[in-house]
């Protein structure tokens, strides 16, 4: 049977994949793995895990001695994956992911550069979009309510220890979610959230 390179482009623009030429994968994995990895370490760097500056060297030490810094790569590779239409590897990667690092993290799920997860156990994500500079910390979960949609999360957001994030909602940029706080309505920028259900933490400020 023919295949029809058309088709297979729409289908794959439609599922959010892309067909990558083999001469451009190279390029592809500098800057859709590497480029956007360094980014990751200098989160890293900049939260003071590491008091000089990471080079190839210094990085190695980091992925053998930080878990979450490895489950990090392990999902750029599985997205990076996933993205370019490379079957069976995203699930192996995901489940490797797991099985290595107690993290549950969907290989669908674009998160931007920059992003630092210290502790990875318990955590369960999957979200429509995860922004740039974003810290997710332990035992948070990510994704579905009841209504079949997930969360989308904006720029330098903090997401704290045992957080739930849950339903189609929006968390704006630069919003902090406070540690075992359950968010289930959109939030704004800037905010800070805490409790269950999670509501806004006024300005020491107000009256």
């Amino acid at each position: 049977m023919a295949v029809d390179i058309v088709q297979c482009a729409s289908a794959a623009e439609r599922t959010g994949m892309s067909l990558t030429a083999p001469s451009d994968i190279p390029r592809s994995f500098r800057g859709g793995v590497i480029g956007i990895f360094r980014q990751d370490l200098a989160a890293w760097h900049a939260a003071g895990w590491t008091p000089v500056p990471i080079d190839r060297r210094e990085a190695f030490k980091m992925l053998c001695w930080f878990p979450g810094l490895r489950a990090t790569l392990l999902h750029r590779l599985a997205h990076w994956t996933r993205v370019r239409g490379i079957p069976v590897v995203p699930l192996v990667l995901s489940q490797l992911n797991t099985a290595l690092h107690g993290l549950e993290l969907s290989p669908s799920v674009p998160i931007g550069p920059g992003l630092y997860l210290p502790h990875t156990v318990g955590s369960v994500i999957n979200a429509k979009r995860i922004g740039s500079n974003v810290t997710l910390q332990g035992g948070i979960t990510i994704g579905l309510r009841t209504e079949l949609g997930f969360p989308e999360i904006g720029d330098n957001v903090t997401i704290a220890a045992g957080a739930r994030v849950l339903g189609l909602i929006i968390v704006g940029d630069g919003a902090v979610i406070g540690a075992n706080a359950v968010v289930v309505k959109d939030v704004p920028a800037g905010a800070t959230m805490v409790g269950i259900p999670a509501r806004p933490l006024k300005d020491s400020n107000e009256e």
